[in-house]
């Protein structure tokens, strides 16, 4: 048995799409049905974006992965799966609608201690953490205050 065998077919579909926008050198984020890891066609240039366009599709709950340049593990897209599928149940999403195209990445699922209580904050806000105006990101370095 091999490892991909181990992982239900959400998350292998999920890690597959990934690998494959990694090794075509894609950028930006895909939208996937959350219910069964099936993705919508294109990638965007940012979670809204993609959001939109999987909309006019259909009117399931969605994740919506950023392409990273070394593609995703089984353990991270079964992660990222129970994330969204947990804020879903909790009667959230991850909250794109806060977002533009310089702060996308700091919506995405958060993978530190702070950055888990960054977002929790944001969600139950329901506004940005940032001013209006101020790019951020979900690394350190973009976190910074406003003079």
């Amino acid at each position: 048995m091999t490892e991909r065998d181990q992982w239900p077919d959400p998350v292998r579909r999920v890690k597959d799409t990934m690998d494959m926008h990694a090794v075509a050198g894609g950028f930006g984020y895909v939208a996937f049905n959350l219910t069964d890891g099936r993705p919508y066609t294109g990638t965007y240039p940012s979670r809204g974006a993609a959001r939109r366009n999987a909309e006019k599709s259909t009117m399931d709950h969605l994740l919506i992965i950023e392409v990273q340049p070394d593609g995703m593990t089984y353990r991270e897209a079964s992660a990222v799966l129970q994330y969204e599928r947990t804020l879903i149940s909790m009667g959230h999403r991850s909250p794109d609608s806060l977002e533009t195209e310089e702060n996308s990445a700091l919506l995405s699922m958060p993978r530190t201690k702070q950055d888990r209580r960054r977002m929790a904050r944001q969600l139950v806000s329901g506004k940005p953490l940032m001013p209006e105006g101020l790019p951020y990101g979900n690394l350190p370095s973009f976190l910074r205050k406003v003079s």
